[in-house]
């Protein structure tokens, strides 16, 4: 199972409103593959003592539009090529060189990383009694054992319409939204030591029916970037302490169309990050560079059960420049190749 190869297939495969072809795919192509009734696609290599239980998770599904692959010397395009399709072939790759003499090791792709995360929730929910997971993301090669998590907070806003020719005899939810919107932006960040600061963004908003009605209702989304000491709760609590006060009677929930995923924190020093980070640098002969992850991840479905790194070829973004469900998204083939080769190593040494 050549990773470039198969790469090069994956990025044919569009996967970014279905993920239907490219489960068909997987089960094709992996080896002992099977289709769980949570959309994951998983297979399982045991050896034939006892051993670590490990874990390599990556996703198949990708945002949209569809990019048309294209290859250029070391440089791979398309979409997913880097998120996460350079991580996906990988680990295929890795999983499918690796025969275990102790332990095991279960290859888990999720379906709707992207989206709710509800695939890889609902398969955790039954299978959680692994030592140690690597969760497939641009990371640029860089071993990261922790993030800040992502949370969508639904803020809706209720006020009174009115003539707008008589503001004062209503209660203008818009006007609210600019205070609202105004006090949060101006909330103190809280830090962690390892993630860095906690992150705070309005972002979607909507109100108001008519230009010359005063508004009795409007709602906006926060985007939260929450550190491993905040709780979904401590988010809420957070916005609501920010709105105390505001004229509009408000309401605070997590917004539909978004999926919650906590931040996590493995400790660098943990023996299962030693021994991979020395794969690492016994691979690439530089030092490993163990920090954040830039984005949220499902690396935070893990957390709870068992120790987790993020790891893989490609990067999310490079010197201010998205990469990452943008239209230049590419990868570096060496990079999925080295990935590929870091991986079979950590296998090796903890299996064998």
């Amino acid at each position: 199972m050549q990773p470039i190869e198969y790469l090069e297939q994956l990025l044919v495969i569009e996967s970014h409103e279905t993920v239907d072809e490219i489960q068909d795919y997987l089960l094709e192509t992996v080896n002992g593959a099977q289709l769980d009734d949570t959309g994951c696609i998983y297979a399982v290599k045991d050896g034939v003592e006892g051993g670590p239980q490990l874990v390599l998770n990556t996703h198949m599904d990708v945002v949209s539009p569809h990019l048309l692959f294209e290859r250029d010397g070391d440089i791979i395009r398309g979409r997913g090529a880097c998120d996460a399709k350079g991580s996906l072939a990988a680990m295929v790759s890795a999983f499918s060189r690796i025969e275990p003499r102790l332990g095991s090791v279960k290859l888990i792709i999720s379906p709707d990383e992207e989206t709710t995360h509800r695939g890889l929730a609902a398969y955790l929910s039954e299978e959680n009694t692994s030592d140690f997971a690597i969760v497939g993301e641009p990371s640029g090669l860089d071993i990261c054992p922790y993030a800040r998590g992502h949370y969508d907070l639904l803020v809706e806003l209720y006020g009174e319409s009115a003539h707008g020719a008589t503001p004062d005899s209503g209660l203008n939810t818009t006007v609210c939204a600019a205070e609202a919107i105004t006090r949060i932006v101006a909330l103190p960040q809280s830090e962690d030591e390892l993630v860095g600061t906690n992150n705070v963004t309005p972002t979607i908003i909507d109100g108001g029916n008519r230009p010359n009605q005063v508004p009795d209702y409007t709602r906006f989304v926060v985007d939260y970037r929450p550190i491993p000491i905040e709780t979904r709760d401590d988010a809420v609590r957070t916005i609501q302490k920010a709105l105390t006060g505001l004229n509009c009677d408000y309401e605070i929930s997590f917004y539909e169309q978004g999926a919650a995923l906590d931040s996590f924190k493995t400790h660098p020093e943990h023996e299962f990050v030693q021994a991979f980070s020395a794969s690492c640098e016994r691979i690439t002969g530089d030092a490993v560079e163990h920090r954040p992850f830039d984005a949220a991840t499902e690396a935070a479905v893990f957390a709870p059960s068992m120790p987790v790194v993020v790891f893989g070829p490609g990067l999310i973004s490079d010197n201010g420049e998205p990469i990452a469900h943008s239209e230049r998204e590419f990868v570096h083939a060496s990079n999925v190749e080295t990935a590929t080769e870091i991986l079979h190593d950590f296998l090796a040494e903890q299996l064998s």
